[in-house]
């Protein structure tokens, strides 16, 4: 059995506590944390999520770059050296949330970090509210832009989640949200309109 060491645990926390994150924070790490659970993941799988979002500020795929730099210099030494490129790779796959089939550890672990866009019609707009509000560095037409991306991207894919526990529990919620955010931003209304 593998555990994260406490004094590494309490170093991450401060990351995912800083005070400008307002989705990438302590909620998210501990939602997608049980969300984790319910999908069976396991120990490594934990530690990988604990440290998939540890960099955040707002630049895809630089912060989770960054954050599979921190894996090595945190965990290295302390877990053997596979674990560490396991939790490694497994940091490196939320970029893009698309994991190998028969990647059962990778599936998981993206469908936690992605679980969220499953949530009640509420609970995903102050999700997007949050991430929103994380870039305040992108004008209104760039953050459209980029959302609109996203979303688009997540609905051509002929499953959002990788996992079949995943797509039962929030495949269905997730395409009707995002079909929804999908329309607002082309319609240039917000989302909660």
């Amino acid at each position: 059995m593998v555990t994260l060491p406490e004094q590494i645990r309490e170093a991450l926390l401060v990351r995912w506590r800083e005070p400008r994150r307002r989705y990438h924070g302590e909620t998210h790490l501990r939602d997608g944390l049980n969300a984790l659970r319910r999908l069976g993941g396991g120990e490594v799988e934990q530690i990988a999520f604990w440290f998939h979002d540890a960099v955040q500020t707002g630049a895809t795929p630089a912060d989770e770059l960054a954050s599979a730099d921190l894996v090595d210099e945190l965990l290295g030494g302390i877990l053997p050296s596979h674990m560490v490129g396991e939790v490694r790779r497994l940091v490196l796959l939320t970029i893009d949330h698309r994991a190998e089939a028969g990647d059962g550890a990778g599936a998981r672990v993206c469908d936690a970090d992605l679980h969220g866009l499953g949530s009640a019609p509420s609970r995903y707009l102050a999700n997007v509210e949050g991430v929103r509000a994380e870039v305040p560095h992108l004008g209104e037409g760039e953050w459209r832009a980029a959302r609109l991306r996203f979303v688009e991207g997540m609905l051509a894919r002929p499953h959002i989640f990788a996992t079949p526990t995943g797509r039962g529990l929030w495949e269905e919620a997730a395409r009707a949200n995002l079909a929804r955010e999908a329309g607002a931003l082309l319609r240039g209304s917000a989302l909660g309109e």
